[in-house]
């Protein structure tokens, strides 16, 4: 049985070859493939701000993508008829269809689903109301309450829901039918050498010698915090770097080090590494550092904080959607809060102890979200999704 994917990821398409981001590539579809014999997953064009360098081939030959044009912005809604039109098509054919409802489209192939009475499922990754609450744009802040009601009414009918939270997701975006909460996290199995490795770190570190902050994410606007990590930069001393390691435009990378410069972090302590190609590469590149920063602004899961973990590194974050799921209190701050940042990075920093205790808390804790605990819990539901799709042909 065939699945469908209809979400808003973004890929190109060059030579008959599909390529996308490093988190949407085989390893992030081949999940589904324990249950469906293939997907076929409906995308659109990479946004201008990113950079196609950073992509990757889709070489599963059990992975299909097709482009779709985008209706998600005011100015794209010209192409909701053709939309409409791609999808009714794309549905009709469909035995099994999964669907991410967080945007007009997926509002839209919902009710086509219904209409044509296919079976469907939802997959939540992600909190579109906080998102846009927190956004600069006064526009959407405002558009988000109404953007939240239509999402909540679209869904509550569905009859399967996967989520990625434990339970935040599941309490905003609540279904009538069953729902399964499942990250979407790809880790190694974990291994002691690898918290061996990082305790020995934390005993290296010299408070006085270069310290080195990790953060994770796109890096086109303010969605993960950049500009709270650097003003806690700021507050730092000289031998605190940061290195912020995602998708963005040299244009990009020049605001940032403006911004810097502006709140007192000179452009050899900000650095932004090529981005990387899998999970893999992320999870070694982060041995590297000493700590993870994450003062983003909305998430839905926080794979990287969950890969950061993983690694043994002590992470602190915004006190937000699910990352009190991850880390513990004491390692969460408020929102756009650098001075209680740079306190925390401070204190852990000058308490090899404490430093070491977080480490081995976030191991352990890491361990619930290893590769074989996920895959038997989304086979378990998958497995009944595909038996209820039989059950309608």
């Amino acid at each position: 049985m065939r699945l469908l994917y209809i979400s808003t990821f973004m890929f190109h398409k060059k030579d008959e070859k599909a390529y996308g981001l490093p988190s949407c590539s085989d390893s992030f579809f081949e999940k589904y493939l324990d249950v469906f014999d293939s997907v076929r997953v409906l995308g659109e064009e990479l946004r201008s701000y990113l950079s196609r360098s950073a992509m990757v081939e889709i070489t599963n030959p059990r992975i299909h993508v097709e482009i779709l044009p985008s209706n998600t912005k005011p100015k794209d809604f010209v192409n909701d008829r053709d939309v409409k039109r791609a999808l009714t098509q794309e549905i009709a054919r469909a035995e099994a269809v999964l669907i991410k409802p967080a945007s007009r489209r997926g509002m839209m192939a919902i009710k086509i689903a219904e209409k044509l009475k296919k079976p469907y499922m939802i997959e939540m990754t992600g909190d579109i109301h906080n998102a846009l609450m927190q956004s600069p744009s006064r526009v959407k802040r405002l558009y988000a309450p109404f953007l939240y009601r239509q999402i909540k009414k679209a869904i509550k009918r569905c009859k399967y829901g996967l989520y990625v939270s434990k339970e935040y997701l599941q309490g905003k975006y609540k279904i009538k039918g069953n729902m399964c909460g499942c990250s979407d996290v790809v880790l190694e199995p974990s291994t002691a050498d690898v918290l061996q490795r990082r305790l020995e770190k934390i005993d290296a570190m010299e408070k006085d010698a270069r310290i080195d902050l990790a953060l994770i994410g796109f890096y086109q606007g303010n969605g993960k915090g950049v500009d709270t990590a650097l003003r806690a930069l700021a507050r730092l001393p000289q031998n605190y770097h940061l290195s912020v390691l995602g998708n963005g435009t040299a244009e990009n990378r020049q605001k940032w080090y403006e911004y810097g410069k502006n709140v007192g972090v000179s452009e050899e302590r900000l650095h932004f590494p090529e981005p990387l190609p899998s999970a893999a590469h992320v999870l070694r590149w982060l041995d590297d550092y000493d700590f993870f920063v994450f003062p983003t602004r909305s998430e839905g899961f926080g794979r990287v904080v969950a890969e950061a973990m993983s690694r043994g590194m002590p992470c602190f974050a915004t006190n937000i959607c699910t990352m009190p799921e991850l880390l513990p209190k004491e390692c969460l701050f408020e929102l756009d809060d650098d001075q209680r940042l740079a306190e925390l990075l401070l204190e852990y920093t000058g308490n090899k102890a404490l430093a070491k205790k977080c480490a081995q808390t976030n191991f352990e804790h890491a361990k619930d979200y290893d590769v074989d605990v996920l895959k038997n819990r989304r086979n378990a539901f998958l497995t009944e999704f595909k038996e209820y799709c039989l059950s309608k042909k």
